[in-house]
């Protein structure tokens, strides 16, 4: 490990390198060397022609991820996410760069396959969807259909369909820590989020390629505690301190450093919530769920409302709140601070959540929905003409028991449609996983079921045609039709208690 200045560990990018950088949100961004590859490109031509792979979306629709939307720089992108990012999305969608979009835990468990040299994932998440190779293959703009490898594939495996995600070489990994010590050791005892630093690391070094750490502080040797090290400086090869720390090592966007995002509860009384539409919405979702689930909560109205509402009802340790970034517990932020939590109980790395979540593990997930189609399938990666991406949504929306769609009719974008510009959510892959599959408004609830939605509660002071005039297509109604609870339209609702979950039945494998 040697120290460097920025620009002297941008000069050791080579032209058309395959670089991957960690981040979520702002969180885990290493703002000072995405702007020394930006400003480096502009005034020498490099480095340019860049793979640029990252797992999660990195911006605050101003910064991160937003310095490599420079035409030339990238030549391809593959990730996940794009939402948080206007001039990013509008560049691959002019088609300024190859766009691959893959799902985001399946980028992040990729960087552990390509660090212990295995070909690549093999899962079903990605069936029916998008990412299907019978389908968009992932690459979502023409310049990818037109010039970008294939990154996944169809096995078939004792007679049942599986996606393989292919695994490739890292020339050049990057990440930051809190604190790294003169041997290199890196500790992220003051990140909200550990993700995916030390995983990048091992892939870039085990590919003969780079890796380059951003350091907030620099600390002397032995000053990290060895269980407190994220990754050892035996894979560290450059060290580059944030020259701006208040800007360029940002814990939040919202927080140069807060140690409400990387401490447990003290006892004290979150602020309320207002109340909103956005608020109502999550009130009646919470109330599908059981004592003891452990839930997954996605961006927008769910990353908004669902930890508020389940604050307020006193329901808050009741559930287990989770964010694919690896964090447990506590209130959720939203908005450019999604994937924190305030006093979080648990934050564990990135792809470890996602195991859990591939494998089964979510009692129930929260998520947001741009359009639903007459099958039920659900649209939340190209709305409008727009590449956002998927994030962690496929990932979690093919694995959880009960999926539960929140979103709000009103608005300028019709959410029921006839066919979904593109398919995220597959209708049909979730009846085959045997999914509880809800659609929450503010006017009405539906539930997917064998032949399409049906509809089975509505807001007090509607009929039926209200709702129906709503949705271009035939929908079936359960007579007579439910109301939705009076009381999560008012200003505040009383704590309320949910059933229990049923008691886990244990089998054994008899000799398997």
């Amino acid at each position: 490990m040697r120290l460097a200045l920025v620009q002297e560990a941008v000069a050791r990018i080579p032209d058309g390198a395959t670089v991957a950088v960690d981040g979520f949100t702002l969180m885990g961004v290493a703002e000072a060397l995405y702007e020394g590859i930006e400003k480096s490109f502009r005034a020498t031509g490099h480095p340019r022609d860049l793979v640029i792979v990252h797992a999660a979306g990195q911006s605050n629709r101003k910064v991160g991820f937003e310095h490599f939307a420079v035409e030339g720089l990238a030549k391809r992108i593959v990730g996940s996410h794009w939402g948080l990012m206007p001039r990013m999305s509008a560049f691959l969608g002019q088609g300024l760069a190859e766009a691959v979009c893959l799902p985001q835990g399946q980028l992040s468990s990729l960087y552990r396959a390509i660090a212990a040299g295995r070909p690549g994932n093999l899962t079903r998440i990605g069936l029916g969807t998008f990412v299907d190779p019978r389908i968009e293959s992932g690459k979502v703009n023409q310049a990818a259909h037109d010039h970008a490898p294939d990154y996944v594939a169809i096995e078939i495996i004792d007679g049942q369909e599986f996606m393989f995600y292919r695994s490739f070489k890292i020339d050049v990994g990057i990440f930051r820590a809190s604190a790294v010590d003169q041997d290199g050791n890196c500790s992220m005892d003051e990140e909200a989020v550990m993700l995916d630093a030390l995983a990048i690391a091992q892939a870039a070094h085990n590919s003969g390629g780079l890796v380059i750490c951003q350091a907030k502080t620099l600390v002397a040797r032995g000053a990290i505690a060895p269980r407190h090290v994220t990754v050892p400086g035996a894979l560290v090869d450059l060290v580059v301190r944030a020259p701006d720390p208040e800007r360029q090592h940002r814990q939040t966007d919202g927080a140069f450093f807060d140690k409400i995002y990387i401490s447990a509860s003290t006892g004290a009384e979150l602020p309320r919530a207002e109340f909103s539409t956005r608020l109502a919405i999550g009130r009646r979702a919470i109330r599908f769920l059981r004592r003891g689930d452990i839930v997954n909560i996605g961006t927008g109205i769910p990353g908004d409302s669902v930890g508020p509402a389940l604050a307020e009802a006193g329901l808050s340790d009741k559930i287990t709140l989770t964010v694919e970034s690896g964090v447990y517990g506590g209130v959720p932020a939203g908005r450019v601070d999604f994937g924190i939590t305030a006093h979080p109980t648990a934050i564990i790395p990135h792809a470890s959540q996602f195991d859990f979540y591939n494998g089964g593990g979510l009692d129930a997930t929260f998520m947001g929905a741009g359009q639903v189609d007459r099958q039920g399938n659900v649209n939340v990666s190209r709305l409008g003409g727009r590449i956002i991406g998927a994030g962690g949504f496929i990932d979690i929306t093919q694995s959880a028991r009960l999926v539960c769609f929140c979103f709000t009719l009103e608005g300028s974008h019709e959410k029921f449609v006839d066919r979904v510009d593109q398919l995220t959510f597959s209708a049909e892959q979730s009846r085959r996983n045997n999914q509880d599959v809800l659609y929450v408004t503010e006017r009405a609830v539906f539930r997917l079921e064998s032949d399409g939605l049906a509809l089975i509660e509505i807001a007090p002071g509607l009929e039926i045609k209200d709702v129906l005039g709503q949705v271009p297509f035939p929908v079936t109604v359960h007579e007579p039709i439910a109301q939705m609870p009076e009381d999560i339209f008012r200003p505040t609702v009383a704590p309320f208690d949910l059933p229990p979950r049923p008691a886990a039945k244990i089998t054994t494998s008899k000799g398997r």
